[in-house]
């Protein structure tokens, strides 16, 4: 009885395992969005910077090329209010974008968290495939995981196998086993 109960606690626990890691793959794709976006954050702040500084010279020009003391006033104070006006609204903009992304980051991240609590302390709800098979064909070719790929429309566009492909590159789970940018082998009829 004991080892019966021994076999039926540790099969439990590789469920929960298996739930956590599918959980935490969800986490990590992610954090490769939010790495993203930042980065794309990031460009538009250089993209800003870049056009300060053109105003910033567009003011300097200005000081230069004024002959007389009051047109140059005015073109200096013309000008600090545009470079002013324009800092503040660029970075009111900035700071708007990088406040939405963040709250919109914050709230998938603590749905994911939630799940992975779930999953944590719940049972599996699919069967995941623990055990691969090394009986598929050695010849293939590589692919690079973009949005919106599936095993299944990989094998169809390869002429390959869902379980082929899970096999070849030890994915335990069909549906969450895909990240973005990586590459898998693909094995092919030869």
């Amino acid at each position: 009885m004991k080892k019966i109960f021994t076999i039926f606690a540790i099969s439990a626990a590789s469920l929960c395992a298996c739930a956590q890691s599918s959980v935490l793959a969800d986490i990590l794709q992610d954090i490769e969005l939010i790495k993203r976006e930042v980065g794309k954050l990031t460009l538009e702040v250089e993209r800003l910077s870049s056009e300060n500084e053109s105003l910033k010279k567009a003011l300097k020009d200005a000081q230069n090329a004024a002959t007389s003391n009051e047109g140059m006033n005015a073109a200096t104070a013309s000008l600090r209010a545009e470079i002013t006006s324009s800092a503040a609204q660029n970075r009111s903009e900035i700071l708007a974008l990088v406040r939405k992304e963040l709250d919109s980051l914050a709230s998938q991240t603590n749905a994911n968290l939630e799940k992975l609590a779930k999953a944590i302390g719940a049972k599996p709800q699919g069967q995941v495939q623990t055990n691969f098979s090394e009986n598929y064909p050695k010849m293939g070719i590589t692919h690079t995981v973009v949005r919106g790929d599936t095993l299944s429309a990989i094998a169809r566009k390869y002429g390959s196998t869902v379980k082929w492909i899970q096999d070849a590159n030890r994915i335990a789970d069909a549906n969450r086993g895909l990240v973005v940018g990586q590459t898998i082998f693909v094995p092919t009829k030869e």
